[in-house]
């Protein structure tokens, strides 16, 4: 029983200020920063490597948002921020070497959709860009909340 008791203060005491579960709120204006942690590494539909879908990973957060990663959001060609032929997504197999589960990273809101009617009627988050930094590795991605631009399914 004293054993016990031992190992969880031992635990908690390595655990203060970096657990998983002391994610900040996810950032709300453009150029803010938070430190989150990773749940999990995953892909759309679920998919395992090879599989449709893996070509497209999920990270998801413990301060509650998924992000689909790319290399790149920002290009010469289209000016601003969004998915393009040049956006080079993460597929599940790269983005399982960059992120682990409970990976502590830097989240930075870079851009937020304007023109977006659900975004002003319903709240909806979905076309937030954020760069993904792992204190890890020192690997950086963009993220993008949701598949479309805004809104949609």
């Amino acid at each position: 029983m004293r054993k016990t008791a031992l190992y969880t203060l031992v635990a908690l005491s390595i655990c203060i200020g970096t657990c998983p579960s002391q994610a900040a709120p996810v950032p709300a204006k453009v150029g803010q920063c938070s430190n989150t942690f990773v749940k999990e590494v995953t892909s759309r539909f679920g998919a395992r490597l090879s599989e449709f879908g893996s070509e497209d990973s999920l990270l998801d957060l413990t301060n509650g948002i998924s992000l689909y990663l790319y290399r790149k959001l920002r290009t010469q060609s289209t000016p601003g921020w969004g998915i393009t032929s040049e956006s080079s997504p993460v597929n599940l197999a790269d983005a399982s070497s960059m992120f682990r589960a409970n990976d502590k990273v830097k989240l930075c809101l870079e851009y937020i959709p304007t023109d977006c009617d659900s975004r002003k009627r319903l709240g909806d988050r979905r076309g937030e860009i954020y760069h993904v930094s792992s204190y890890r590795n020192s690997t950086s991605v963009f993220g993008h909340l949701g598949r479309n631009g805004c809104g949609g399914t």
